[in-house]
């Protein structure tokens, strides 16, 4: 049985439940994950942390887990129960995201976040691998998209509730004198959060049925065979690694420091940015993975096999200007404007991670490439971007105004070496797409 005889001609109402579960799941997922940047200011000022010290909790504590799990969860996902693998994962990031709460300096933070990035490792390996046999080739990209507005919405939602939340709790209190110390304001958030995964992760267990398998006949190869893939596609893949994770970098940054950067230097308050970022994160990030899995889609139709690439490199140019008119602008409601514009175009590319990934790899290799792609640009995209970031605004830069130009110049440079690396990129990606759409 081959690939193409064993997808589904068409997606069944249940199969779009799946994506809405997964989707919401992604929702829990960026919502621990970006909860740290929007909570920026108090828990630096309460822990005596350094731009630089945020920078790597912001990224590479949480990529160190992340990312070197990535491969061999990716493995698990192509022979294992996808669900199960994520039910315990949403476990696992769930209960750290609670016990930030408790942490008493940055070795604290440092391990809460590492175990947050392990448990969220288990996610896009399970959910792109379960999409990937549920949707026929031609829907997948927007499947993907739809499950990529999990991300839209957990920003958007980690954004109003994160400002509620910070105003809420500021009044209460809860002693630990075990641990030397008071639950309020900024831990109580971290501990309501986190503890919301564990009612979800039991309704995926009792609802979501492990997806059957396209090729399930297939021999599934080692991971030797998907490195040889890789290299006998090198510039194909080096397209998708560095130009994609390059790309990620823009929209990282942003959504783990924009927060710090708009109460720094126009004194907003955690409920005047929830609101805002509600609507740039959330409307903004929505519209852009929508319209990039729709035009994905079309083009796919059409036989242009690398359309996910191109599409990423055409939100290139449309992102940059907005990039300085959000955070050099001395003036807020323009600055937040330019910021929604900024990340309507790099959300473009949402859903196209994964269609990229499905489209350069044959079926028996998705989960695998996807934990090795998550592992690529994770390092770029949130280790190295937010960390850059950060030794910029304290080093680099001065001033009220320095983290935003920090911001814009490490995602200036990161855009501009995504565009060159597509662009060399872009005929060896199309014929990787070609080859394996051949063989399917």
């Amino acid at each position: 049985m081959n690939d193409a005889a064993s997808s589904p001609a068409r997606a069944s109402a249940y199969s779009y439940y799946v994506v809405v579960l997964l989707m919401l799941a992604y929702m829990l997922s960026l919502m621990d994950r970006v909860m740290l940047g929007f909570l920026i200011e108090p828990v630096r000022h309460e822990l005596g942390l350094s731009d630089t010290q945020i920078g790597l909790l912001l990224g590479f504590g949480f990529v160190l887990f992340y990312s070197i799990l990535g491969v061999p969860l990716g493995a698990m996902a192509d022979r294992g129960n996808r669900r199960n693998l994520m039910v315990g994962g949403i476990l696992v990031w769930s209960l750290a995201t609670a016990g930030t709460a408790f942490a008493a300096g940055f070795a604290g933070l440092l391990l809460a976040r590492t175990l947050v990035g392990a448990g969220e490792a288990t996610l896009s390996p399970g959910a792109v691998s379960t999409i990937g046999d549920r949707f026929p080739r031609e829907r997948v990209g927007f499947a993907l998209s739809l499950y990529s507005l999990g991300g839209a919405f957990g920003i958007g939602v980690a954004m109003a509730v994160g400002g509620y939340l910070v105003e809420w709790t500021s009044a209460l209190s809860w002693a630990v004198p075990a641990l030397g110390i008071e639950l309020s304001g900024w831990r109580l958030v971290f501990l309501i959060v986190g503890l919301a995964g564990v009612p979800f992760a039991v309704l995926m267990l009792a609802t979501m049925r492990e997806a059957p398998r396209r090729g399930e006949r297939k021999e599934h190869p080692p991971l030797s065979a998907v490195i040889d893939h890789m290299a006998r596609h090198k510039l194909a893949f080096a397209g998708l690694l560095l130009g994609f994770g390059m790309q990620v970098l823009s929209t990282y940054v942003p959504m783990l420091w924009a927060a710090a950067h708009f109460q720094r230097a126009f004194a907003m308050s955690p409920l005047q940015l929830g609101l805002a970022f509600t609507l740039i994160f959330g409307v903004a990030t929505g519209v852009g993975v929508l319209i990039g899995g729709a035009i994905n889609d079309m083009a796919m139709r059409r036989g242009i096999s690398d359309a996910p690439a191109r599409l990423v490199f055409w939100g290139i140019p449309l992102q940059l200007p907005f990039v300085w008119l959000a955070f050099v602008s001395g003036e807020p409601s323009f600055a937040l404007w330019m910021l929604g514009f900024q990340i309507l175009f790099a959300s473009l590319y949402g859903g196209l991670q994964g269609a990229m990934v499905q489209v350069l790899t044959p079926s028996t290799m998705h989960g695998r490439m996807m934990g090795i792609y998550l592992f690529s640009v994770t390092v770029v995209g949130m280790g190295v971007g937010p960390l850059v970031t950060g030794a910029l605004s304290q080093h680099g830069f001065s001033g009220n105004g320095a983290l935003g130009l920090a911001m814009a110049a490490t995602m200036t440079l990161a855009l501009v070496l995504a565009a060159l690396m597509l662009t060399v990129a872009r005929r060896a990606m199309r014929e990787c797409a070609d080859e394996v759409a051949r063989s399917a």
